[in-house]
Formats: C-alpha cells, sequence, structure tokens
C-alpha cells in the first residue's frame, strides 16, 4: 500500500467501532462492518441439552459480503456467504411457504420464497422470537427473552388428541400455525403431546381429509405412504439402527404420522444438528453423488466420525431397495452437541417415495432400477437386503393400507427378487 505499519494503524483506529479485528499475531485480520438490517451485530445463542441459554458469540455483517462470527471466548471466524450452520434454520419447504405466506408482508419480505437473500433470512430469524427452527441455535435477544420467559409447555393429553391433531392440520393448511424451519414438502406442524413415550415435542406428518370425498386417490396414495414411512422407521429401531420414534393416528379418513423430535429433550433441552446438505455446502461442495460420497469426504477430512459414515452407507442401502428416491442430503443429518467429528443423527424420512404422487396426478406403482454404490460395502448390501425382505413382510402383513396400494407391494417384491439376484453376485 505504501504506507508504514504505524499509518495503517492509526487509520484502523480512526474507524472506531465500523472495524472488527480477529486472528491473532501474524494471522490478524480486519473487517469493515456492513450495514444490514440497521444493527451492527446479531447475538448468538446456544441451548444446552438440559434447557439452559448459553451465549454463543455475536455475528456481524462485513463488507463486500460475508459475516464474522466473533465467539464468546473471543475467538473469531469469516464466513464468505450466510454462516453455514445456520443453513438449516433457514424457513424451507410446505411450513417455510406456510410462513411467507403469513409473515412476508408484515416483514416487508418478498412473497416468494425463492426470491429471498440473505438479508431477508436474517430478518426473519431475528423477527420471530418463538421461531422453532432445527436445532439448538437462538438469533437475538428478542430469542433469548422468549425462551426464558415463555410457559412450562403442556403436553397435549392422549385423550382427543387425533381431534386436536386434526385442528393443528387445518391450522398449517391455512397458515396459522408457528414459524418453524422443518423443511420437507409433505405438510406436518409441530406440537407438544403425549406420546407412548412420555411427553415429547413432536413434527406430526398428515394427509388431507377426504371425508367429503373418501375415494381420492392421491390423498388416499399419501396416507398408505405414511404408513410404509412408520413401519420403516420402526423396523430400523427394532434392529438397533438410530431412527426416530413414530407412531400413526387415525382420524376418520385422516391419518397423522407423530415423529419425535430427537433435537429436543425434554420440555425446553435442545441438540446441535446440522444436516449434510449444510456440512456438503462447506467442506466438501459435492453437492450430488449420493450419501455415501459425501460422507466418505467428510470422513476423509475428519468431519464426521467412522461409525456415521458406516450408518450412512447403510441407510442408504436400505433406502435403494426400498424405493426412496428422495435421499437428498437435506434428509441425513449429524448431532453436534459433542463437535468434531460428528455423530450421525438418528434416520429420518424413509419411505418408498418412488410410490409418491407425482405433480400430473399420476400414482406410480413401478419402481426404478436399484444403483448399487460402490462405496457400500458387500456386507452392508447383503445387511441392506435382509432388513428390505423383512421390510416388505411387514407391509404385506399390514391391514391398514388401500387396495390400490397392493399394485405397489407387488412391484416392490419384484424389485427386491431382482436386487437380491443382482446382490448375490458381488464379490
Amino acid at each position: 500500500m505504501g504506507i508504514s505499519q504505524a499509518t495503517l494503524s492509526r487509520a484502523i483506529q480512526s474507524l472506531g467501532n465500523q472495524i472488527i479485528r480477529f486472528g491473532r499475531y501474524r494471522s490478524i485480520h480486519y473487517a469493515l462492518r456492513r450495514p444490514l438490517l440497521a444493527m451492527p451485530d446479531a447475538p448468538i445463542y446456544r441451548i444446552t441439552p438440559e434447557g439452559r441459554v448459553e451465549a454463543l458469540g455475536q455475528l456481524s455483517p462485513v463488507q463486500p459480503t460475508g459475516y464474522v462470527m466473533t465467539n464468546a471466548d473471543g475467538s473469531a471466524s469469516h464466513s464468505e456467504g450466510f454462516p453455514w450452520w445456520l443453513d438449516d434454520m433457514r424457513p424451507q419447504g410446505f411450513l417455510g411457504r406456510a410462513f411467507v405466506a403469513a409473515q412476508a408482508e408484515t416483514l416487508g419480505l418478498p412473497p416468494r420464497l425463492g426470491d429471498w437473500q440473505e438479508e431477508h433470512t436474517l430478518r426473519a430469524l431475528l423477527s420471530q422470537p418463538g421461531n422453532d427452527a432445527v436445532g439448538n441455535l437462538i438469533l437475538g435477544d428478542a430469542g433469548r427473552q422468549y425462551f426464558l420467559q415463555r410457559p412450562e409447555p403442556v403436553a397435549l393429553p392422549s385423550a382427543g388428541l387425533t381431534a386436536a391433531y386434526a385442528e393443528r392440520a387445518r391450522q398449517a393448511l391455512s397458515g396459522e400455525t408457528p414459524a418453524s424451519s422443518a423443511g420437507g414438502e409433505q405438510p406436518k406442524f409441530g406440537a407438544y403431546a403425549e406420546t407412548t413415550n412420555g411427553p415429547r415435542h413432536v413434527l406430526v406428518k398428515f394427509s388431507l381429509d377426504v371425508a367429503e370425498g373418501a375415494d381420492n386417490p392421491i390423498a388416499q396414495r399419501w396416507r398408505d405412504l405414511l404408513l410404509a414411512e412408520h413401519h420403516a422407521l420402526t423396523l430400523l429401531r427394532e434392529n438397533d439402527i438410530a431412527a426416530v420414534a413414530t407412531r400413526i393416528l387415525d382420524h376418520g379418513q385422516q391419518r397423522f404420522l407423530e415423529v419425535e423430535r430427537f433435537d429436543r429433550i425434554g420440555p425446553h433441552g435442545r441438540r446441535g444438528l446440522i444436516s449434510l446438505s449444510a456440512m456438503d455446502a462447506e467442506f466438501i461442495g459435492l453437492g450430488r453423488g449420493g450419501w455415501p460420497a459425501m460422507t466418505a469426504r467428510l470422513l476423509a477430512e475428519r468431519h464426521i466420525t467412522g461409525e456415521a459414515h458406516q450408518a450412512a452407507c447403510l441407510l442408504h442401502a436400505f433406502g435403494t431397495l426400498i424405493g426412496n428416491t428422495d435421499m437428498h442430503p437435506g434428509n441425513l443429518s449429524f448431532v453436534t452437541d459433542s463437535g468434531r467429528p460428528y455423530q450421525l443423527a438418528p434416520a429420518y424420512d424413509m419411505l418408498p417415495m418412488a410410490f409418491a404422487p407425482r405433480s400430473s396426478g399420476e400414482l406410480p406403482t413401478t419402481l426404478p432400477a436399484a444403483g448399487f454404490d460402490s462405496q457400500i460395502s458387500i456386507a452392508q448390501w447383503r445387511q441392506a437386503l435382509a432388513l428390505a425382505l423383512s421390510y416388505l413382510g411387514r407391509l404385506n402383513n399390514e391391514a391398514g393400507f388401500n387396495t390400490g396400494f397392493g399394485e405397489c407391494l407387488a412391484a416392490l417384491e419384484r424389485h427386491l427378487q431382482t436386487a437380491a439376484e443382482r446382490i448375490g453376485r458381488l464379490g
């Protein structure tokens, strides 16, 4: 720059609080604050598994793009874009669109979620203190105060629970439910309810109420898929593979899949959670290639444990064999409470999505040929095949499916017969 160190130091000092300094010794960096939302910093808090609020640090937008996170211990880091560890808190999926429909105009945000920039996301997270976001982080002092002052949650009682869920479903479809960042396109809502395991925070997926047209084939297919998801996750748990606890509840023609949240502990405790999608974007940038390829890279760079990679491979093999065509990076997550390397979170969203209704209204009854990912060992393919055959047996013995789902079960049986023959040739 053609100036002395003393001249530079005086210039930096003259800018006062506009400059953020981070790093030590020869690694010192200086960043100029970027005006965003008329506030210099956004405090970040973490909720412990015991339900205590801890200050994590301050998030500061800086020029020309990106953020500096100054941690409570004085350390700091810079991210070039929206911080990856906040990515999963973005409004997304069915609940995200419901939030936008209900709140965008009030908050001065674009009416389409796809048009949002980082500023819009940050404004939404800071302006909704009751946002029941995925994981254990809270943005802003208003969110901290809301968490500390909210009353003890009262679980929805078992008596009349299906009627209560039906009303919550109606509110979710009309955009009346509280904000949440839980992703996925299936209609859902959050609740605190009495379950078979006691009071739990739950996400409840639901089919549309077809009481006025019980022969609606699309609604019937989603009813069947919710039941199929329940069986897949129950089977995994019964075989000592970590998966969410689920329960099926019916209210007339409407079906609910109650999913216990693994990022919530008791009435107030929370666990840190990061999706494979967020980790891929920050650390490896593959964007595609399947869970095994992504987790193999994350393992090689010591971001996840070896057990997490092996479990992801087995889940991917099982999902492939049962026709889960929706194993995108947002449907696999890691628990972050104990730091890196991260452990795999319980499995969720595991079902034969190949049978899901298409946007055209078509109801598929066939499965694509299984691809045999080379990252998955022969032993894992054989274990996954045994699980998939057990799964088929459970579905064939289930009386809760509609008659039309029989074609799907026949297709799954043929699919597994072909897969078994090909797995037998692996060596």
